[in-house]
């Protein structure tokens, strides 16, 4: 993405991190300073990383994983700093939900982990519905700077961002550019080896390194994918966004108030 839009935050411990501050929205406004940050989880900051997150404002943490992905990977805000931590479980993943990997049994090959992704981003809309309420109302109340994050960073944290930045009118080669912006994460390479023991109860040795790719990209084709779940079942990301996240005209303006500039 165009590095003259957004703001400039490198965390060390957390690869897939960015701040989409300065993004331009609404009305010719541009998101505030790192009102909206995303990220993998933030296992691996160090006490520096969470002294910048602190420095530049950061007020609310809003994890998305699973209690089990949290007790592995905890993470371990320091005390002192004022942010508050908001727990929204979504299992709509690999990694926190085992029937999704099982979903390989009739086809273990990256053509059927394709398959897999696709699927799990038509199931997205349905399982992110109470997590997106709880983040407008969180946005709503002033707890922005707000940073959301899962285990990888790309999926749950991707779909949860690319709604919110369409509730901002931020423009949807720009939603997708930072959607895409995941495929080239460094730190993708230190989720494969579970990954792998995960996916390996269903999917042969052979196939094991490619339907991990698969499942560790992000493509057009998956967001798009939950995007027409959206356009079928609501008619439009619009409705979704007010039917399951309660934000209506009144609350979309309120939104827009507290994050853009």
């Amino acid at each position: 993405m165009n590095e003259a839009f957004r703001d400039s935050l490198t965390i060390a411990g957390a690869s897939n991190f960015r701040s989409l501050g300065g993004l331009p929205a609404a009305g010719g406004r541009r998101i505030r300073p790192h009102a909206l940050m995303r990220a993998e989880r933030l296992s691996g900051l160090s006490a520096e990383d969470w002294g910048q997150l602190a420095a530049a404002g950061l007020v609310t943490v809003c994890d998305l994983r699973s209690e089990t992905e949290r007790a592995e990977h905890p993470n371990a805000i320091p005390e002192g700093l004022g942010i508050r931590e908001v727990h929204c479980e979504v299992l709509n993943d690999v990694r926190s939900d085992m029937s999704i990997v099982r979903l390989l049994v009739d086809d273990p090959t990256p053509r059927g982990a394709e398959r897999l992704m696709i699927k799990l981003y038509r199931r997205l809309p349905g399982h992110m519905a109470a997590t997106m309420r709880t983040l407008v109302e969180l946005l709503i109340d002033d707890r922005a700077p707000l940073l959301i994050h899962c285990s990888a960073g790309k999926d749950r944290t991707g779909f949860a961002i690319a709604m919110l930045l369409r509730s901002l009118e931020v423009p949807d080669e720009l939603i997708v550019e930072d959607y895409l912006e995941s495929r080239a994460w460094p730190g993708r390479e230190g989720h494969r080896a579970s990954l792998s023991r995960r996916l390996g109860i269903v999917v042969p040795e052979s196939n094991i390194h490619d339907v991990v790719s698969t499942v560790l990209d992000v493509r057009e084709a998956y967001l798009a994918a939950a995007l027409e779940a959206m356009a079928q079942e609501y008619g439009s990301v619009e409705r979704y966004l007010e039917s399951e996240a309660g934000l209506d005209a009144a609350k979309r303006e309120s939104l827009r108030a507290r994050l853009l500039a």
